[in-house]
C-alpha cells in the first residue's frame, strides 16, 4: 500500500500528532476506522463479520480486527535510529534453546508459539533500540512481546542472553513491532499480551465480575452433600464428571462408561472392561453408540451421544470431596434448561476439515456452534461475555474478554476428565476437535480463578499485566493477509516469521470456536495451508503460491541490506523445498540455517519416536541497494555474478566450530555460492551469465580459498586465527543430489553412533538446500531410514550390520510390508502374490488390531491358500470374529 494521500482524512494530517491524548486518540481512531471499513474490506484477508463486530473487537489505532489503516501514519511519526554507521550483523549463527515456562507464553493457548526470549535473541542481534520489527505470521503476538521486552528484560533472561551472545555485543532497549496475522482470534490474543493493560484495573473488574456471577448465578454451581455421619450441607461445585452411556452389543443393555471402565484406585481408564448387565468382555471399539434427544438452550432439538453426569467434586472452605450425582443435582440442570440467557452464537457449524472430516462432530451431535457446551457452561459463558461489554475502559474490556475467552475450550464438551492431573482446567486435546467419553464440566470460578485463587488463571494474568513492559504505540496489530500489507515500501528494519507449514495445523478451523463468540471469522480462502477439505481443497502448489506472495511483500517492506528470519517446522522435503524457492523468488538470499529448540515439547513430540522435535531457522537477507544498483548495470554480464558473490561472502559466517572442532561453513563452498548466485539472477528475471565450471574458476581467481571455502580478502586473517585454535576440521559431508547420495549422506552421519529421528532431521534439512536435480523426487526422510537402516531398540537409527541376522530381518520385513500395502490398495482377486508378504502384513495388522485390513486382503486370496497355511487361516478367522 502506498503512503497516505490527502484524501485519507485524519491520516493525511498526521493522525497521531493530531490526537496526542490517549483517550481522545482511541475514540477518534474508532470513528476513523468506521469510516474506512468499506475500503479495508476490499483488501485480501479482511475477516468476515459485521462492521459493529469488527469495531467492538478492535482497539484502534493500535489493534484492528481488519487491515490496520493507521500503520503508515504511525511509521511516519516515529523517531528512529539512523543507518549511516550501522554495520551488517551477519546471520544469527548460534543454535537457540529456550523453554516455555514464562507468563506470556502461558497467558493464552494457541496452536504454535515461539517463546519470546528466543525471539529476543534474534531481535537483539539484527536491530537497534527504536527499530521496527515485522512479523507477518504473528500468531499469538510473541514477536511484539519480545520487541518490547528488549527494553526491560527479566533479570534471568538478560543474564542468559548476555552469557550466550556476549554482553558487549548487545544494545538493550525496546524495539517497535508490526504484527500481521490472518486470524482475528490470533490478533486478539496478540493485543492482549502487547497492549498496555492496567493489571490492577483488571484485578478489580474481574473480581467484581466473578462476585456478581456468584450473587446472581452461583446456585448453578452448588450441590448438597450428605455425609455418612452428620447433617447435610451445601458446597460449591468445582467440576462435574460426565460419562458416555452406550449399548452393549451382546445383550443390548445400558453401559455407563465411567462405572465399568474407570478404576478409582489408579485414576485410569481400563482398555478392557465388562458389561454391567451380561458380563461380556468389551472395549470402546466394540461399543454401540447410543443417542438421546436433547433440547438445547437455543430451542433446537438434536440427537446427541448419550452423556450422563455421574460424579461431583465439591469444595467447602478448605474441605473438598466427591459425591455421586443425585436427583437434587438433576433438578438444578432442569432449572437451567428453562432459563432465558443473554445472546450466544447459535449458528450452524460450517463444513470444515477438522470438524466434519478429521473428526465427525455431527455424528456426535454437534451441528451448531452452541452444541459445544453443556447448558450450564453455555449459560455461564453467555452471561459473562455480555457483562464484559459493560466495561467502559477499552483496555480493561479487552482484558476481561481475553480472560473469559481462554476458557471457551475448557468449558466445552471437549474437556477431558483426567483424574490424576492436578487440575481439571483446560484439559482438552490441543490441535483437534475431540469429545471424550469422560468429560469434566468445570465451574466458571474453578476454570477462571482456579482451585487456589492466589495461583490461578486470574491471578496469573494480574501479575502478567502488572509487570508487562507494554506501552501504547510500541506495537501495531493488523488482521488480514500478508500478501498485501498496509505498510509503505522499505521501512521495516527486520522481519521474523514463523509461517504455517503445509498441512501441519488447520488454524482457521481450530479458531472458529472462539471467533464465533466475537462474530468475526477468518477469511479461509487466504489461509496459507495445504488442505484436504473437500469443499475448500488446497494443494501444495496453492500453499506455495500464498507463501511466495507473502515473502514478496516482506521483501518489499524490508529495508535494503536488512535481514529476515524464517522459522521452519516440517519434516516434508517438498514443503522445505517450496519454502526455499519462495524465498529466492521473492529476492531473498539464504545465508545460514540453524536450529531452535523450544525445550518443552508437545504431546506428539514427546510420544512419537519419529516426530520433528526441533525447528530450523533460516537467515536470509535483502541485498543492499549498492548491490542491486551494480547488478542492474551489469545484468546479463559476468560482473553481475561477482557483484552478488562479493556481497554474499560478506554476509555469511566467517567461522563455525564447537566441542574442539572447526566446522565447514557450508555457504562458503563453491557449489552453494553458485546456487545462490543462480537463484539471485532467476529471481530478477535475468540470464545466468556463466556455467558452474566458469563460476568455480572465477571464484579461484578472485577470492582466497581456505579449507575448500571462499573468503573476502579482509576475512582471511580472522579465519586463520580461528583455525589454528582447533586441531582438526570436521570431515566434509557429501552433497545430497538424489536418493542415492541422500542414503550415503545418512550412512556417513550414522556410522559413528545411532541417532534419533529428531536429531537427524534438522541437519538433513539444513544440507538439503536446492541441491536436488530438477527431476528428482526424493522420498521422505523417514521412508529412506526405514528402507535402508535399522532401529537399535531405543528408537534410534543405525547402519545395519550385515553380520547380524536381526538387522537383515528388519529390512526384509519392511520390504514385505510394502508389498502387502500394495496388495491392500489394489482391487480384485489376488492371483499372483508373495505368501511371505501376506504373512508379514497379517501379523502387523493383527498387532495394530486392523482386523478389517486382514479381511479385505484375505477374502481376495484363493481358498487353497488357507488350506496350505494354517497361520493365515488363524489370522483370518479371528479377524472375522473380532470385526463382527
Amino acid at each position: 500500500m502506498s503512503e497516505p494521500s490527502a484524501g485519507n482524512g485524519h491520516l493525511a494530517l498526521g493522525f497521531f500528532d493530531a490526537h496526542p491524548d490517549q483517550e481522545a486518540r482511541v475514540e477518534a481512531a474508532r470513528e476513523e476506522l468506521r469510516r474506512r471499513l468499506p475500503e479495508m474490506r476490499r483488501l485480501p484477508g479482511c475477516p468476515r463479520g459485521s462492521d459493529e463486530d469488527i469495531l467492538a473487537m478492535s482497539y484502534p489505532p493500535y489493534y484492528t480486527a481488519c487491515p490496520n489503516p493507521f500503520i503508515a501514519d504511525w511509521l511516519a511519526g516515529l523517531e528512529r535510529p539512523g543507518d549511516d554507521d550501522r554495520a551488517d550483523p551477519g546471520p544469527f549463527a548460534a543454535d537457540v534453546v529456550e523453554g516455555k515456562g514464562n507468563a506470556f507464553y502461558k497467558a493464552h493457548s494457541y496452536p504454535t508459539k515461539v517463546p519470546h526470549p528466543a525471539i529476543m535473541r534474534f531481535i537483539l542481534h539484527y536491530t537497534r533500540p527504536g527499530d521496527v520489527v515485522l512479523d507477518g505470521f504473528a500468531g499469538s503476538g510473541m514477536t511484539g512481546v519480545a520487541a518490547q521486552a528488549c527494553g526491560n528484560p527479566e533479570p534471568k533472561v538478560r543474564r542468559a542472553i548476555e552469557a550466550e551472545l556476549g554482553a558487549e555485543k548487545i544494545e538493550w532497549g525496546a524495539r517497535r513491532a508490526i504484527l500481521g496475522e490472518l486470524g482475528p482470534s490470533a490478533t486478539f490474543i496478540g493485543a492482549g499480551v502487547n497492549l498496555p493493560i492496567d493489571g490492577q484495573a483488571f484485578d478489580q473488574a474481574s473480581r467484581a465480575l466473578l462476585d456478581r456471577f456468584e450473587s446472581e448465578y452461583g446456585w448453578m454451581y452448588r450441590t448438597t452433600v450428605t455425609p455418612d455421619n452428620g447433617e447435610p450441607f451445601e458446597a460449591a461445585i468445582d467440576y462435574v464428571v460426565w460419562s458416555e452411556v452406550f449399548t452393549c452389543p451382546h445383550c443390548g443393555g445400558e453401559v455407563v462408561f465411567y462405572d465399568v471402565a474407570f478404576d478409582p484406585a489408579t485414576g485410569r481408564v481400563c482398555d478392557e472392561f465388562c458389561c454391567s448387565s451380561c458380563g461380556a468382555a468389551l472395549n470402546k471399539r466394540q461399543r454401540e453408540i447410543r443417542k438421546s434427544k436433547i433440547r438445547t438452550l437455543a430451542g433446537d432439538t438434536i440427537d446427541r451421544v448419550d452423556m450422563r453426569p455421574v460424579l461431583i467434586s465439591w469444595r467447602r472452605g478448605e474441605a473438598t470431596g466427591r459425591k455421586r450425582f443425585d436427583q437434587m443435582d438433576a433438578e438444578v440442570l432442569e432449572r437451567i434448561a428453562r432459563l432465558k440467557v443473554p445472546p450466544f452464537p447459535a449458528f450452524q457449524l460450517p463444513n470444515m476439515h477438522m470438524t466434519h472430516e478429521r473428526n465427525n462432530l455431527p455424528a456426535w451431535g454437534i451441528t451448531s456452534i452452541h452444541h459445544f457446551w453443556p447448558d450450564r457452561s453455555l449459560t455461564a459463558l453467555a452471561v459473562l461475555w455480555s457483562w464484559t461489554s459493560e466495561e467502559s475502559d477499552p483496555f480493561t474490556r479487552l482484558a476481561l474478554r481475553f480472560w473469559v475467552e481462554q476458557a471457551l475450550w475448557g468449558l466445552s464438551w471437549m474437556n477431558r476428565y483426567k483424574a490424576n492431573d492436578h487440575s481439571q482446567v483446560n484439559r482438552q486435546m490441543t490441535g483437534v476437535y475431540y469429545v471424550p467419553s469422560l468429560m469434566s464440566e468445570c465451574s466458571v470460578r474453578y476454570n477462571l480463578e482456579g482451585s487456589s485463587p492466589a495461583r490461578g488463571k486470574r491471578r496469573s494474568l494480574v501479575k502478567l499485566w502488572t509487570s508487562s513492559p507494554a506501552s501504547a504505540g510500541e506495537v501495531m496489530i493488523s488482521t488480514g493477509s500478508s500478501t498485501s500489507l498496509p505498510i509503505p515500501d522499505g521501512c521495516v528494519d527486520y522481519v521474523f516469521v514463523d509461517p504455517p507449514f503445509g498441512e501441519n495445523i488447520y488454524y482457521s478451523d481450530l479458531a472458529y470456536l472462539i471467533e464465533s463468540w466475537h462474530g468475526i471469522t477468518t477469511a479461509r480462502t487466504e489461509e496459507a495451508i495445504q488442505s484436504r477439505h473437500r469443499e475448500l481443497p488446497k494443494s501444495l502448489d496453492d500453499y506455495a503460491d500464498l507463501i511466495s506472495s507473502c515473502f514478496v511483500e516482506f521483501f518489499r517492506v524490508l529495508k535494503p541490506g536488512r535481514w529476515m528470519t524464517v522459522e521452519f517446522s516440517n519434516h516434508s522435503n517438498d514443503v522445505w523445498l517450496r519454502i526455499q524457492d519462495a524465498l529466492a523468488t521473492a529476492g531473498f538470499v539464504v545465508a545460514d540455517t540453524r536450529v531452535i529448540d523450544k525445550d518443552h515439547l508437545s504431546y506428539r513430540q514427546v510420544t512419537a519416536d519419529n516426530a520433528v522435535k526441533h525447528d530450523l531457522v533460516i537467515s536470509a537477507y535483502k541485498p543492499a541497494e549498492a548491490t542491486e544498483y551494480s547488478f542492474e548495470i551489469a545484468a546479463g554480464g559476468e560482473d553481475a555474478a561477482w557483484v552478488f558473490a562479493h556481497e554474499h561472502l560478506s554476509r555469511v559466517p566467517v567461522t563455525e566450530g564447537f566441542r574442539g572442532r572447526a566446522l565447514v561453513v557450508r555457504e562458503r563452498q563453491a557449489d552453494r555460492v553458485y546456487e545462490r548466485m543462480v537463484a539471485y539472477h532467476v529471481a530478477r528475471n535475468t540470464l545466468v551469465p556463466m556455467t558452474a565450471a566458469e563460476f568455480y574458476a572465477g571464484l579461484d581467481r578472485r577470492f582466497p580459498v581456505r579449507d575448500g571455502m571462499y573468503f573476502l580478502a579482509e576475512q582471511v586473517e580472522s579465519y586463520e586465527r580461528f583455525r589454528i585454535t582447533f586441531k582438526e576440521l570436521a570431515a566434509q559431508v557429501l552433497f545430497i543430489r538424489d536418493e542415492s547420495s541422500a542414503v550415503q549422506w545418512l550412512r556417513q552421519l550414522l556410522k559413528d553412533r545411532p541417532r534419533a529421528f529428531a536429531d537427524i532431521q534438522p541437519v538433513f534439512m539444513r544440507e538439503m538446500q536446492s541441491g536436488l536435480a530438477s527431476w528428482e523426487e526424493l522420498p521422505e526422510l523417514l521412508d529412506m531410514l526405514e528402507a535402508n537402516f535399522v532401529d537399535d531398540g531405543k528408537a534410534r537409527w543405525m547402519v545395519p550390520d550385515p553380520k547380524k541376522s536381526e538387522h537383515l530381518d528388519q529390512l526384509r520385513t519392511r520390504a514385505l510390508l510394502r508389498e502387502f500395502d500394495a496388495y491392500a490398495a489394489s482391487k480384485g482377486s489376488l492371483k499372483k502374490f508373495r505368501s511371505e508378504a501376506v504373512r508379514a502384513g497379517f501379523k502387523k495388522a493383527w498387532g495394530d488390531r486392523a482386523f478389517h485390513t486382514i479381511l479385505a486382503v484375505g477374502h481376495r486370496l484363493p481358498p487353497d491358500v488357507f488350506l496350505e497355511d494354517s497361520a493365515l487361516l488363524h489370522y483370518y478367522r479371528n479377524a472375522e470374529r473380532l470385526a463382527g
